[in-house]
Parts: structure tokens; C-alpha cells; sequence
């Protein structure tokens, strides 16, 4: 047989007849199971096994004990080889990722938004609805002189809005006419922190409390602060420093 044509059979001839793998059957396998590299379809259980016994007899006619005590056993070569196939087949039936539905449509899902936008716009209106009605209950016991229980309805509005200054300040007052100095110093100092630093009254129901407490440097420097941050409400901080200190 001429020798082009033995080369020509070589080419074509499938090893141990398995098919020519598929390009296709690589892309989703992971990279321990990519035998690419072999130019081959990765081999079979049984056809692997075939051709490890060819080697395990070769190796039984080594004469060298050390070196057959080395030998890896055909029992840990099966064991070997048919966790590689389970994997690698396992990895071949992958099955396809799940889609997550979501809604691209974009107008959608800025009305979306948007609702749950009024949702919240309209939340926020009802509480402070609830908060007003704690407030005008809370000054209306305050003008009867009723400092304790409209501490406790300025209290009950700012568990529906926390950031209303009015009503901290309103709290602050009222734990100034009960001699609870510190604790009116505490709301005006949330204010002044958390929610508006130049807020007036804050300053001056501060300076107060302080003045009471006979803590002349914060008084002398929340009154400092009053006049700073609001410049224009000169007349209204003096007239407050003179009934304060006809009161003392």
C-alpha cells in the first residue's frame, strides 16, 4: 500500500472510533474538564480504561519493586477516571441559566417609581396631619398653663414627624418652665444639629435653660449664635433677652 495512502488512512482513522469532537461542546465546560488541548474528544469511561490496561501490564513486566510500589493501582485509575467523566458530563448537561424576569420597559418603571414616590409624598402629608393636630393640642394646654401634659402632645407629634423643629422647640420651652433645664438643652441641641443649625428659637430657648443653670459662657455664646445667624431679627432676640431677664 503505497505510503501517501497509509498517511491518508492515519489522518482520517478515529481513535479507539470516537467521533471528532464537536467545537461547540467546549464553550460551557470548565477549565478542570478542558482537555482541549489532547485535539481529541474527551475518551470515554470504558475506551480510557482499555487503554490504562495496556499500561498496567506493561508496567507489571518492570522488575524494580520501589518503582511497582509507585505504580497507581487500576482500581484508583477507574475510581479516578470515572469522577473526571461524572464531572465532566455533569458540566456538559449544565443546564441553561436561569432568566430573571424584569420589567425593561422604561416608562414603566419610572411610573413605578413615581407611585411609589406619591406613596410616600402622601404618607408623609397624613403624619404630619397627625402631628399638627399633637401640636395645636400641645400649646393649647400650654396657655393653660398645662406644661406637662403638652410636653407629652408635643412628644406624641414627634413620634409622627421627627424633623419638625417646632415641635422640639415647643418641648424644649416646656421643660424650661418645669425646671427641666438639661433636658429642654438636649431638644434644642437635636435641633441645631440634626435639623437646622441657625434656627432662632433654638438658640434663645438654649441661652435660656443655660442662663438658668448660671452657665454664663454657653448662654453668652448661644446668644452669640442667635445674632449671627439671623442678623436680621435683632430687635425680636433683645426684646426676648429683656423679658427673660425680668422673669429671672
Amino acid at each position: 500500500m503505497p505510503a501517501n495512502t497509509l498517511d491518508k488512512k492515519d489522518e482520517h482513522e478515529k481513535p479507539f472510533g470516537l467521533e471528532l469532537p464537536k467545537p461547540e461542546l467546549f464553550i460551557y465546560q470548565h477549565p478542570a474538564a478542558d482537555e482541549s488541548f489532547l485535539n481529541d474528544e474527551p475518551t470515554k469511561v470504558e475506551d480510557v480504561i482499555e487503554y490504562l490496561d495496556v499500561l498496567e501490564n506493561a508496567n507489571k513486566t518492570e522488575s524494580s519493586k520501589k518503582r511497582q510500589k509507585s505504580l497507581v493501582t487500576m482500581d484508583d485509575i477507574k475510581c479516578i477516571v470515572t469522577r473526571r467523566s461524572a464531572a465532566s458530563s455533569t458540566t456538559l448537561r449544565r443546564g441553561k441559566a436561569k432568566r430573571v424576569l424584569i420589567n425593561t420597559n422604561q416608562f414603566t418603571f419610572m411610573r413605578q417609581i413615581d407611585s411609589e414616590s406619591d406613596d410616600r409624598v402622601l404618607a408623609r402629608e397624613q403624619r404630619e396631619d397627625v402631628a399638627e393636630t399633637f401640636r395645636r393640642m400641645g400649646n393649647r394646654e400650654y396657655r393653660k398653663l398645662n406644661f406637662s401634659l403638652a410636653k407629652d402632645y408635643y412628644s406624641k407629634g414627634i413620634q409622627y414627624i421627627k424633623d419638625s423643629p417646632v415641635l422640639y422647640v415647643n418641648r424644649a420651652l416646656c421643660f424650661i418652665k418645669l425646671r427641666e433645664f438639661k433636658l429642654g438643652i438636649i431638644d434644642c441641641d437635636y435641633v441645631l444639629a440634626k435639623i437646622d443649625e441657625q434656627y432662632l428659637r433654638a438658640w434663645l430657648y438654649r441661652a435660656a435653660a443655660y442662663k438658668r443653670l448660671n452657665d454664663e459662657p454657653n448662654f453668652e455664646y448661644s446668644i452669640d449664635r442667635a445674632r449671627r445667624f439671623n442678623r436680621s431679627e435683632a430687635d425680636f432676640i433683645d426684646e426676648f433677652l429683656d423679658k427673660m431677664r425680668s422673669l429671672l
